[in-house]
């Protein structure tokens, strides 16, 4: 009698490189993490969301969501760039009391480099208010982000951004037309 001759597959196991995510230099390219990946030009455009506390070692930034995306991956280190800021969602409802107004805009701004970028202020008045001072808040806030955001990089305004060098500036000149109880950014994106 033959005998019976078996072939088996045998699996190919892909060998996974060790990567290090960094942050961009605005963010003095900190570690965002490390990871295993076996194609390294897949790993490019890949996105890494990370809460700001963490870059910034402050409890105060907890609130914050940074979106960071791989942009180029070399002998074990990846580049990032920044594609958005966000406020967690709760942070932002404690401002809104009964008795005082919120103020929210969204538009496209082109920055220095040339990217658009979208901007989502967040405004809260201390009392309500009438439609027209609300408009001219909305106009003068757009107004304002305008001129800042064509005098640097995107990525230069979502840094600003994030260590709170702007909104503060913001507040104080918008101020002048009406008591504000906070000036925000609910979202500021980094669009294609």
């Amino acid at each position: 009698m033959a005998k019976v001759v078996v072939k088996s597959k045998v699996k190919k196991v892909k060998r996974k490189f060790p990567v290090e995510i960094k942050a961009p230099e605005v963010f003095n390219n900190m570690s965002l993490g490390k990871t295993h990946t076996t194609d390294l030009k897949t790993f490019v455009g890949k996105s890494v969301k990370m809460n700001l506390m963490y870059l910034t070692k402050s409890v105060k930034n907890q609130n914050v969501r940074m979106l960071f995306q791989v942009t180029d991956v070399d002998s074990g280190l990846a580049k990032t760039q920044v594609k958005s800021y966000e406020q967690i969602a709760y942070y932002l409802k404690r401002f809104i009391k009964v008795g005082s107004d919120l103020v929210e805009d969204s538009f496209v701004c082109k920055s220095k480099d040339g990217l658009k970028v979208r901007v989502k202020p967040f405004i809260v008045t201390k009392k309500g208010t009438s439609a027209m001072i609300i408009s001219d808040l909305r106009q003068k806030v757009r107004e304002l982000i305008e001129k800042d955001i064509a005098s640097v990089t995107a990525e230069e305004y979502i840094h600003n951004v994030a260590m709170g060098k702007v909104q503060l500036g913001y507040r104080n000149e918008v101020k002048k037309i009406f008591p504000l109880k906070a000036f925000e950014f609910k979202k500021v994106v980094v669009e294609e």
